[in-house]
């Protein structure tokens, strides 16, 4: 892979995530949920053996499951990693759907099981109004630790973006 790039899940990745309907084989599926957001392609890269990360990046990316973060390039954290600028599909239904997926696994992420009250509460919600409601709960999970601390301008941006 020539650049290293921060992929995020589309509506078809988070429909597979919850109901496995595309049947994708279990390495490409454990690529899908490794590539999180967070992570750039060359991390996730680096956990498999010669080419089978990049195979099945490129093989989630061509069967829309997963796209690209777009980065600025003056944009840059604290730590001088290019910070994404995340652009929101315009359909409020994928906009709930990567909001929810986001909510879910950030709090998962940082908190695991401690934060499953929350993820109840973030599975009741059908609409992005019902997701507002609950942004000031999730800011307050991922400030908890001192990983989610770090994140928690990015992902509180990008948040910002599907919700609005």
């Amino acid at each position: 892979m020539s650049e290293p790039l921060v992929y995020v899940k589309t509506p078809k990745g988070i429909e597979e995530m919850n109901s496995r309907t595309h049947g994708l084989p279990l390495k490409v599926r454990r690529v899908l949920i490794m590539l999180d957001g967070k992570c750039d392609s060359e991390e996730i890269v680096s956990r498999f053996p010669e080419g089978e990360g990049e195979t099945a990046i490129a093989t989630l990316v061509s069967g829309g499951f997963v796209a690209p973060l777009q980065t600025g390039p003056a944009a840059t954290s604290p730590g001088g990693k290019p910070v994404a600028k995340f652009e929101p599909p315009a359909n409020d239904a994928e906009r709930f759907e990567m909001a929810k997926n986001l909510m879910r696994n950030t709090v998962n992420a940082f908190l695991g099981g401690m934060g499953s009250g929350l993820i109840n509460q973030l599975d009741k919600c059908s609409n992005l109004e019902e997701l507002r409601q609950h942004y000031i709960a999730w800011q307050e999970a991922i400030h908890m630790t001192s990983d989610g601390r770090k994140q928690a301008v990015d992902l509180e941006n990008r948040l910002a973006a599907l919700l609005s």
